[in-house]
């Protein structure tokens, strides 16, 4: 497994370049992407010059959200899978090795039978035309109450029903994206996990918690930094997977609610530092890097940086 930095869910902003160069920095081999906005420049411009500080930096570009709602009415999600080929093609080229996407958690649509048989096949036309690519779609499931909040039918907020979805889809191309946070909190076991093979796994995120809630009770807020109370057992986890075979990128998934204040230099640090404590306890190489000397960063977690090519 290698580190991998995803800035914008702990709440890190800044340009292409200022964001891959704080993940070389700190010793991060893999850095999640924006394809959306890598598809435009290349739009713009041409593939080389869109993607020239991600290839010249020599990271792995890891992964990335797929822009389509799964519980998006039947109008929109025809428009948003027909512009899904360009978009596998782009990343395809940059070497992404698996796209996001996210489960609903809930709709109004419809009944959880009818519903579930519908999503399925949205994912798999989704996962085919990744497949194109050799891209991996990662399914992500949710068990935060944000997330089916005003609506009137549940979906998938436990592992029981994460699985059985996953189980169902027939495209290839679909994977499973391991949260150790939502894994906990929706009742998965380690069993559970022991049994799903290496390549089927599209990237692994790992969080802490005070104390398990239950699905009912669970917010995004609660994610803390992996180890700083030690409720959830990362380390077990990261030996399970790396035993099934997955070599991929292992993430810090902590809420920004962690880092208020704090320059983005020492939450990139404290990314760090949490990642290598999990892989070590596994008993798994990591490289732990440093400046000679942490310059402080001019801008917080909250301040909004525009983004350049």
């Amino acid at each position: 497994m290698y580190k991998n930095l995803n800035a914008n869910i702990l709440g890190v902003t800044g340009r292409q370049s200022e964001l891959i160069e704080l993940a070389m920095t700190y010793g991060f081999q893999g850095l999640d992407f924006d394809a959306v906005d890598l598809l435009k420049r290349v739009q713009r411009t041409d593939f080389e010059n869109a993607s020239r500080f991600l290839t010249s930096s020599k990271m792995r570009a890891s992964g990335f959200e797929i822009p389509i709602d799964l519980d998006s009415d039947d109008a929109e999600f025809e428009k948003g899978v027909a512009g899904l080929a360009p978009l596998a093609e782009a990343v395809g080229k940059l070497g992404g090795s698996s796209g996001f996407l996210r489960v609903p958690a809930a709709t109004d649509r419809l009944a959880f039978p009818e519903y579930f048989e519908t999503v399925r096949k949205r994912i798999d036309r989704v996962a085919d035309t990744f497949s194109q690519a050799n891209v991996l779609v990662g399914l992500d499931f949710s068990t935060a109450e944000e997330d089916r909040a005003g609506k009137q039918f549940k979906f998938v907020q436990d592992v029981s029903s994460f699985l059985a979805l996953f189980k169902a889809c027939t495209s290839s191309g679909v994977g499973l994206v391991i949260d150790s946070y939502d894994w906990v909190v929706g009742g998965g076991t380690f069993e559970q996990l022991a049994s799903i093979p290496g390549n089927k796994i599209a990237a692994v995120r790992i969080s802490d918690v005070e104390q398990v809630p239950s699905i009912a009770d669970s917010t995004r807020a609660q994610r803390l930094i992996a180890g700083s109370k030690g409720t959830i057992d990362n380390v077990q986890l990261v030996q399970l997977l790396h035993k099934s075979g997955y070599e991929g990128p292992i993430t810090s998934f902590a809420d920004p609610s962690n880092f208020a204040g704090t320059k983005r230099d020492a939450i990139v640090a404290r990314t760090q530092d949490a990642l290598d404590q999990v892989l070590t306890g596994a008993g798994l190489p990591t490289f732990t890097r440093r400046p000679e000397t942490v310059i402080e960063a001019s801008s917080t977690v909250h301040e909004e940086v525009g983004l350049e090519a």
